[in-house]
């Protein structure tokens, strides 16, 4: 049976990978996960004093008087690797801001916004339908270098119409099967596996599920077990020659939330620290920088073009609407 498998395997071996089994020095791979309606005040402060209280387990698992080690508990990868080893913008405490520009902070505007490079004042609603706009995962993937070798997996049905993916014909897992995020995952990793994608795109939706049920010991557990997810997905491509020491890891949210104990479960265009966002980033073209501090403002608008930079290339030549990438924090355009 292993005989077998070996043998069908070497049958599938195509003609590129072939000319990629030792790894091409220039070949860039990114991999943009969006954990849904994380907020910064999490991802940077760790758990909340307040919210927390309530929970004795969660409190156990995250809670710690020190900023630090509390932030720590709660994303350890994010802590510990990527910000030893990459960037992270939205620290509000420190001055670092991103912001949605959509105006409406909920999720298939914020997708859009993120993945086409601008806000769509038409896409005013999560049942909108097929996305008129072309993502910057559709614009790779009619590239020839890039085609067939772009993939999204999102906890999500609408990432079908937010993707387009009939017209885009890009290869996608796009279902609301329990356990969502899980099941999600394992679908990133066979794509990894399986498709070995240039481009990937990965969405958890539970940190937002669990918020708008007002479970706030859930939103942690699901925030715990995105940063477990990052790290793994960062584990994979470290352990393939293909991808280690090429790949980009881009991680951000779709929108924020409310900033205080009455509004934390709620989002959109009403409530206030909604826009607020976060970008973080590791790769072979990122910075070491760690924690950004001081002045500075990003949009989640920029993070299309930001995907494709990672790549090597310019988004903006053909979609000059576009945000402009992330300056400082990626490989130069070619």
């Amino acid at each position: 049976m292993v005989l077998a498998a070996l043998a069908a395997a070497a049958v599938g071996y195509d003609r590129r990978d072939r000319n990629h089994a030792a790894g091409d020095a220039s070949e860039r791979h990114v991999i943009l996960v969006v954990s849904d309606g994380l907020r910064w005040q999490e991802v940077f402060r760790g758990a909340d004093s307040l919210l927390v209280a309530e929970y004795a387990t969660a409190q156990r698992r995250y809670w710690s008087p020190a900023l630090d080690e509390r932030r720590r508990a709660l994303m350890p990868f994010v802590w510990s690797r990527l910000a030893a080893k990459g960037v992270l913008f939205g620290n509000r405490d420190a001055g670092s801001r991103v912001s949605v520009t959509n105006g409406l902070n909920f999720s298939y505007p914020g997708y859009n916004e993120l993945l086409v490079g601008y806000a769509d004042p038409r896409i005013d609603r999560n049942d909108y339908g097929p996305n008129p706009n072309v993502t910057v995962f559709e614009w790779l993937n009619r590239r020839a270098e890039f085609r067939g070798r772009v993939a999204v997996a999102g906890a999500w049905d609408a990432f079908a119409d937010i993707f387009n993916r009939r017209r885009s014909g890009l290869p996608m897992h796009a279902s609301r099967r329990e356990p969502f995020d899980r099941v999600t995952h394992q679908a990133a990793l066979r794509f990894l596996k399986q498709h070995r994608p240039r481009a990937l795109f990965v969405a958890y939706v539970e940190t937002d599920d669990h918020a708008h049920s007002g479970r706030y010991d859930r939103t942690l557990d699901a925030a715990h077990a995105v940063d477990s997810y990052l790290a793994a997905l960062w584990n994979a491509v470290q352990s393939d020659a293909r991808y280690r020491g090429r790949t980009t890891l881009i991680f951000t949210a779709d929108h924020g939330r409310g900033g205080t104990a009455t509004d934390w479960t709620s989002h959109g265009q009403d409530v206030a620290g909604a826009h607020e966002v976060f970008v973080a980033m590791i790769g072979p073209g990122v910075r070491p920088h760690g924690e950004w501090r001081g002045s500075t403002a990003l949009t989640q608008s920029q993070v299309a073009a930001t995907v494709a930079a990672a790549l090597g290339l310019d988004y903006r030549r053909d979609v000059p609407r576009a945000a402009a990438a992330v300056i400082g924090a990626t490989v130069p355009a070619r």
